[in-house]
């Protein structure tokens, strides 16, 4: 029995410890990512607030503004889903 035990936890801690580096890393990765989206959706608001109010009125009848939501909103699933999958990859060694 004492062999069985000590097989099962010569397996199990190297994947926990290549589980908890990933988990590590992905989260480093995702925040670091997240924050510069971020950054860049203060940017375009900030932008877009400061446009003329003729320009703005125009914008918003043609969708502008919507446009601009998919766009950053696509870009952000791009990134959990990049993090997801390299993660996931990084564990399986694939």
């Amino acid at each position: 029995m004492t062999t069985l035990a000590a097989f099962l936890m010569s397996m199990i801690g190297p994947l926990a410890i290549r589980v908890l580096t990933m988990v590590g890393i992905s989260i480093l990765t995702f925040t670091g990512v997240t924050e510069s989206l971020d950054f860049l959706i203060q940017g375009v608001k900030t932008n877009y607030a400061g446009l003329p109010s003729d320009l703005l009125g125009l914008a918003g009848l043609a969708g502008v503004p919507q446009a601009i939501g998919l766009i950053l909103g696509a870009m952000s699933a791009r990134v959990a889903v990049w993090t997801a999958a390299s993660a996931t990859r990084w564990v399986t060694g694939k």
